[in-house]
């Protein structure tokens, strides 16, 4: 961004002299939180806003809180503590000041007595882009609704980021968590708490000075663009020029440039419209604006269902009802491009990135060859350099020794996760004890041939395993298995790795993780391979030191044995 000046002016001084000239107040919102017992705020977002004369300030700031304006906040209890914003208004020079000033680690905030303001201390902060260069916005800061009025003809941006994530919500529970996240979006109409870069930022905005407006449209044929400019008044664009760039499924065709003016400018396109991109470069402020690479639709084939009828279906699990229709109705608008080269180009373009989609996902299926699926899944563990982790319901002893020993570091952490169900289901068809037993006594087998073995083996609790999945977490990788590793591959069997999962949701909460939620969750609830063998036995034993009756005949005279004693006590009851 350039400004006009003296052969002795700096950039930051130029920059400072631009946005004089283009806005007349700035509009400072700053949000901090008090922890309980705490003695000092904790800043928690801010941003300036320059604002030029056709938009319009928040005329709640001039306000007192009691009458709807500034300082507010809300208590979130002993727990969270408090969350508090504060807005007003400054000159534009004041404001990129106080911003600045930010920079350097601290900001002062005015409070309810105008002559005792709040020193707030920052930590390290950043500069994206270096000062005083500004970032075109590309997708809007303000998802839902901007502070106050409208800001069209898109932003530029300066932003101060924490160097070291800050965390506000320690000790928090999840009625603390809603109760901010309701308080932010009510009051800065953002989810602070959904993306952690935010907490404890500053961000100075500039909105488009020149004009409120850039539409694009395809002529009807197909070889030229018109650009509407709806300008401010007052406002010149003959300092604007416009930079177009035309692209085909393999490559951009052409480059253009053209001066804008007010109203309508067409610009030609003879090779033809596909994708298109644009930007708007000002001779006095750089970059205004810088669209993604889009396309026009031609023609939008679809179809009309009408649903005719209710289909009424008794399952186990309750009724449920399906809207049923008959025939569809086709519905083309627009001409549908002729077929040609560019049709088979995009055509294999879209199946190109299909294949790499599909092959991200490491996708591999096996059917009648357990020793090509057993080799699949040795290999993903023996690529392990820090932790395995494996829940399987199914897993046993024959497991034990054909994945958990293929490890290739000595004291690699790697831990199982079996169930009560499978472990009580039966004798090991070698060694003729239940399957626990067996799995216990290999597994102690193994760690006293290779002590460096770092293998533990817990059993989740239940008649009935609680999770169905199998799932094997190599390093932080999932990989979801479609059949216990007793039987993998050798009946159609799939072996997938699903994408890393993403701190937050989309709703501002932690994402869904199969370590997390599924693994670690059951790893804390269920029993150690030891001291499940040593409950198993002792609950085999009666309270007379017999061993449970293992045969059929066995049971049969225990059961005899417990009604004759059954029938006793009811007797000599009935007779007192």
């Amino acid at each position: 961004m350039t400004a006009a000046s003296s052969p002795n002016t700096t950039d930051d001084e130029a920059f400072v002299v631009q946005c004089e000239a283009d806005y007349t107040i700035a509009e400072i919102t700053a949000v901090a939180h008090v922890a309980p017992r705490a003695t000092a705020p904790t800043h928690v977002l801010a941003v300036v806003e320059l604002l030029h004369k056709h938009l319009e300030p928040n005329p709640l700031i001039s306000l007192a809180p009691k009458s709807g304006g500034y300082p507010r906040g809300i208590d979130l209890g002993t727990r969270g503590g408090k969350l508090l914003v504060q807005r007003w208004h400054v000159s534009v020079g004041d404001g990129i000041q106080w911003y600045r000033t930010c920079a350097r680690g601290s900001m002062t905030v005015p409070g309810r007595d105008p002559l005792k303001p709040t020193v707030v201390q920052l930590g390290q902060l950043g500069d994206d882009p270096p000062w005083p260069h500004l970032v075109i916005e590309v997708e809007q800061f303000w998802p839902y609704s901007e502070f106050w009025g409208d800001r069209p003809g898109g932003s530029r941006w300066h932003r101060l980021v924490p160097v070291a994530p800050i965390d506000v919500t320690h000790g928090w529970e999840t009625t603390d968590f809603e109760h901010a996240r309701n308080f932010f979006m009510s009051e800065v109409h953002v989810d602070i708490l959904s993306r952690s870069v935010l907490v404890g930022s500053c961000h100075l905005r500039l909105p488009n000075p020149i004009y409120r407006d850039l539409q694009q449209r395809v002529g009807s044929d197909w070889r030229s663009v018109t650009f509407d400019v709806d300008p401010y008044p007052t406002q010149p664009l003959n300092e604007l020029e416009l930079m177009f760039w035309n692209q085909r499924s393999w490559g951009a065709t052409s480059v253009r440039r053209m001066t804008l003016q007010p109203g309508v400018n067409v610009l030609h396109v003879p090779e033809g419209v596909e994708q298109v991109a644009h930007a708007v470069v000002c001779q006095k402020r750089g970059l205004l604006k810088l669209s993604q690479s889009a396309g026009f639709i031609r023609a939008f084939n679809g179809a009309m269902d009408l649903i005719s009828e209710q289909r009424s279906v008794e399952a186990p699990k309750g009724r449920y009802t399906v809207g049923v229709s008959g025939a569809s109705q086709p519905i083309q608008v627009g001409t549908p491009r002729p077929a040609g080269a560019l049709t088979r180009l995009a055509a294999d373009e879209g199946q190109q990135r299909t294949q790499r989609e599909w092959a991200a996902t490491a996708f591999q299926w096996f059917d009648k060859d357990g020793v090509a699926g057993t080799q699949a899944i040795r290999d993903i563990i023996r690529s392990a350099s820090t932790s395995v982790d494996l829940l399987d319901s199914y897993f046993g002893r024959g497991d034990l020794m054909e994945f958990a020993l293929s490890t290739t570091k000595h004291g690699l952490p790697f831990r199982v996760l079996t169930s009560h169900d499978f472990c009580t289901s039966g004798e090991d068809p070698d060694l003729k004890i239940e399957r626990g037993d067996a799995l216990a006594k290999t597994l102690e087998s193994v760690r006293a041939e290779d002590p460096r073995l770092n293998i533990e083996i817990k059993v989740m609790p239940g008649q009935k395993s609680p999770v169905h999945d199998r799932f094997l977490i190599v390093d932080g990788t999932v990989w979801v298995l479609g059949a216990s590793l007793n039987e993998f591959g050798s009946r159609g069997s799939l072996l997938m790795k699903l994408p890393a999962s993403p701190v937050h949701g989309t709703s501002g909460s932690s994402a869904f993780s199969v370590s997390a939620n599924v693994f670690d969750v059951h790893w804390d609830t269920s029993d150690a391979l030891a001291d499940w063998v040593k409950r198993r036995a002792a609950s085999r034993t009666g309270s007379r030191g017999a061993s449970r009756p293992g045969t059929l005949k066995e049971r049969v005279l225990s059961t005899k044995r417990m009604l004759e004693e059954t029938l006793q006590r009811v007797h000599e009851v009935w007779r007192a």
